[in-house]
């Protein structure tokens, strides 16, 4: 049973857990995936494969009104959907650690909560592909842990529109101040270690309703190029909309240093040529692209560096009212083709211009199904939302302007294709 003192409401958390920092573990070897848990995760995604062109020779059919592809409905999508979700259970069951090594992350988690979460599997960390982590769940939150370290490197709601639902009226708001004195708190709280002070906040918020504080430390880099960063997302009453900590996991500050004096070479790892742009050959807006704007030198590729165009594109949504008639319907396709079969979409949001909810769909099982989600860009900023998956072999992901109400803004950036024991 659930302790409400403990109950993940994170208004009420932060003083819960200013009580009691929870320690920093000690860093350990991470084991590898053994050879014969990844022949076992091939095993059964070629079985799957099998599985799926038989259901598309033999089984319910019909022709995609969008694009004319072969797609499964009625019986035949639930019967493929079903043998997914055990095909997944599986190659998680293969490639998990053992259950008494995942015993102190649970207990961990607990604390912070009030609930034993449950272990979801392995998964790739957007900021740090070489970074071996795993995913727990609780009623409200994903939780990504280090595995060499055992830190929490991110908690993320497991419904980013849930936020916008829950304030009212009769809420407590709180000042920035005492906001900004909330994250330094759960910063403390679940990374003891770090020192505020020796970083350079970089705090923002989005129209006032919600706030992040982000503290970076410039001496320190991300593969990709990006500062390393620690950042608290708050609503003005108290909750936590997200947390991500990529310190851990950051290049060690003497290479960074050599890098930054041009004495030791900066590559981006090759891995991110699985991070699609929101320009180019991969990228396309559905109406041609005529009712978009532009913020330069923002977004992914502005703060990463690595790769182009370094801006990013936005618009209202088709609710919003502009005299005379309403905004157009846009809708922009990133042409994806991951490496691998299994796979999560991340999205970056940027900092501004990202209000909205808005509602990506994305094509697998090559074409033959596709699935809608709606994720609240108003709660990140400059950082990596999830947005589908695990799912096999993903073709096209959309994103269109058509799911919320006026004046809400919805930002097309870059998206990112992940595997599950890392990304991409």
């Amino acid at each position: 049973m659930k302790q409400q003192s403990k109950k993940l409401v994170f208004a009420m958390l932060l003083v819960i857990l200013s009580m009691s920092t929870i320690p920093v573990l000690a860093q350990a070897v991470v084991p590898r995936i053994s050879d014969e848990a990844q022949q076992e995760k091939e095993r059964l995604l070629a079985k799957y494969e099998a599985a799926l062109e038989f259901e598309l020779s033999h089984g319910e059919t019909a022709i995609s009104s969008e694009d004319g592809s072969i797609i499964l409905v009625g019986e035949s999508a639930a019967k493929m959907d079903q043998l997914w979700q055990e095909t997944v259970r599986q190659i998680e069951a293969a490639i998990a650690r053992p259950a008494a090594d995942r015993k102190p992350i649970e207990n961990m988690i607990a604390a912070i909560d009030g609930a034993r979460p449950a272990y979801i599997g392995r998964s790739g960390f957007p900021y740090n592909s070489s970074a071996a982590t795993e995913n727990y769940q609780t009623e409200k939150y994903f939780y990504t842990v280090d595995i060499a370290s055992e830190q929490i490197l991110e908690i993320m709601p497991v419904d980013s529109t849930r936020f916008r639902r829950e304030a009212g009226d009769a809420r407590v708001v709180y000042s920035q101040n005492v906001l900004e004195e909330m994250a330094r708190t759960f910063i403390k709280t679940l990374a003891g270690d770090v020192d505020l002070q020796t970083l350079q906040p970089a705090f923002s918020d989005k129209n006032g309703r919600n706030y992040f504080f982000r503290w970076e430390d410039p001496a320190s880099k991300l593969p990709d190029g990006m500062t390393s960063f620690v950042q608290v997302g708050l609503s003005v009453t108290g909750q936590l909309l997200n947390y991500v900590n990529t310190l851990p996991v950051a290049t060690a500050q003497a290479q960074s240093l050599l890098e930054r004096a041009g004495l030791f070479p900066f590559v981006a790892l090759a891995s991110f040529n699985e991070t699609y742009a929101n320009s180019g050959g991969y990228f396309f807006w559905e109406n041609g692209g005529t009712a978009k704007d532009i913020v330069s030198n923002a977004g992914y590729c502005f703060i990463a560096g690595w790769c182009s165009p370094k801006n990013f594109f936005w618009g209202y949504t088709d609710a919003t009212i502009n005299p005379p008639q309403n905004e157009p319907y846009m809708k922009a396709t990133w042409d994806v083709n991951p490496s691998s079969q299994y796979i999560y979409v991340k999205a970056f949001i940027p900092g501004t211009n990202a209000t909205a909810y808005s509602r990506y769909t994305a094509t697998y099982n090559n074409g033959a199904n596709s699935q809608s989600v709606t994720i609240d860009q108003e709660i990140f900023s400059n950082v990596w939302a999830s947005v589908l998956g695990p799912h096999f072999n993903y073709g096209t992901v959309k994103l269109d302007n058509n799911d919320d109400i006026a004046g809400y803004k919805v930002a097309w950036d870059e998206v990112l294709l992940c595997t599950s024991d890392q990304c991409p």
